[in-house]
């Protein structure tokens, strides 16, 4: 139910499906992340980034960078193995990249839908999460509720997707 709640296309919800289930699958008992670009315009595969082994990033190859360049209407899927929610640098990169927006798929079943549409300083992101991090909160509530203080100073946008939202 919750990837019919990602869009009115019912193409692209399970295209999106089948990926999560491939990057889960693919990445299980990892903290290696899988990522593909996705071309809204015609909903194809245009890019993936699934063999690197760096845990808890994406690296872009080459080819990768020239699709980011050659596409005006991406979408990314990637997955998070800690199943935390966007970081600071997903919501970066949707910026700099001009994404028109990201998702990122979690190994304990929770779907975030996120854009940016201003970068936001990784230092103010790592002094605000902090701040809640001494405040006695979970590393996952910490950036949680920075992310919201941040969608409330910032043009970023995220939420979790929920079988609710159909």
């Amino acid at each position: 139910n919750k990837f019919d709640a990602i869009s009115n296309n019912t193409k692209l919800n399970r295209i999106l499906y089948q990926l999560a289930k491939k990057m889960l699958l693919h990445r299980s008992g990892t903290l290696y992340e899988d990522m593909y670009w996705i071309d809204l315009d015609t909903l194809e595969i245009v890019g993936q980034e699934i063999d690197r082994n760096i845990e808890e990033a994406i690296e872009y190859s080459k080819q990768t960078e020239s699709i980011v360049k050659k596409y005006q209407n991406l979408l990314t899927v990637h997955s998070h193995p800690n199943s935390f929610p966007p970081s600071i640098a997903d919501f970066n990169s949707n910026y700099f990249n001009n994404y028109a927006i990201g998702i990122v798929i979690c190994h304990d079943g929770k779907i975030y839908i996120y854009n940016a549409e201003e970068s936001i300083s990784e230092i103010y992101y790592n002094m605000t999460l902090a701040e809640y991090k001494n405040q006695g909160y979970t590393d996952f509530e910490a950036q949680d509720y920075t992310l919201k203080e941040l969608s409330n100073k910032f043009q970023i946008r995220f939420k979790e997707v929920t079988g609710d939202d159909v």
